[in-house]
């Protein structure tokens, strides 16, 4: 940090330092790799670690976050590094989601798929290992869809923001309750 009595003002060390323009070329190669590698782990996590945000957003949060505390709060940091990565965020976050329109193939990377875990009042248990979601999360998402009982659901998907869609019958038959205190007398849940 910079004693106070040794700062002067100077506008061409503020936006550019004394940083050769190859800090640039940097950057980009830094941002690229950074960005790529942080979806990847992000689809890796899976969709609860993401909620409601897609794994673009979250990482469009972070990444910027990140680059505007830097330049707030360093002043040997000069303003046209920071701009330059905000920028190739920015574009890096246009052109993941235009590849993800326009190609199927890098959508399907890109983005987590829509998993169907209830049909006509079953779990489908053989989707569960898609997204590694296990009884008790799909029960919970289904009570917080406002659920009492299984067969109450037609159909129920877990979407891509990590939220379960829930289409239920009109007039159910009420079996098979997910209440907690039900399951445990079904010794479904320890």
């Amino acid at each position: 940090m910079i004693d106070g009595s040794e700062y002067t003002f100077d506008l061409g060390n503020l936006l550019f330092g004394d940083f050769s323009l190859l800090i640039y070329l940097e950057i980009i190669i830094r941002v690229t790799i950074i960005m790529a590698y942080t979806i990847l782990i992000i689809r890796w996590i899976g969709k609860r670690a993401i909620g409601s945000l897609g794994s673009a957003d979250v990482l469009l949060i972070i990444a910027m976050g990140s680059a505007v505390g830097d330049a707030t709060f360093y002043p040997s940091i000069p303003l046209a590094i920071p701009l330059t990565v905000i920028t190739l965020i920015a574009a890096f976050q246009k052109l993941y989601v235009y590849i993800g329109i326009k190609n199927e193939s890098a959508r399907m990377v890109t983005h987590s798929k829509v998993v169907k875990l209830v049909e006509k009042g079953r779990l489908m248990t053989e989707n569960f290992t898609v997204d590694e979601i296990d009884e008790n999360e799909v029960y919970m998402l289904l009570r917080q869809a406002g659920i009492r009982y299984l067969s109450e659901v037609e159909h129920a998907y877990y979407e891509q923001s990590g939220v379960m869609s829930v289409y239920k019958y009109e007039n159910p038959k009420l079996e098979h309750s997910i209440l907690p205190e039900h399951l445990k007398e079904q010794n479904v849940v320890e």
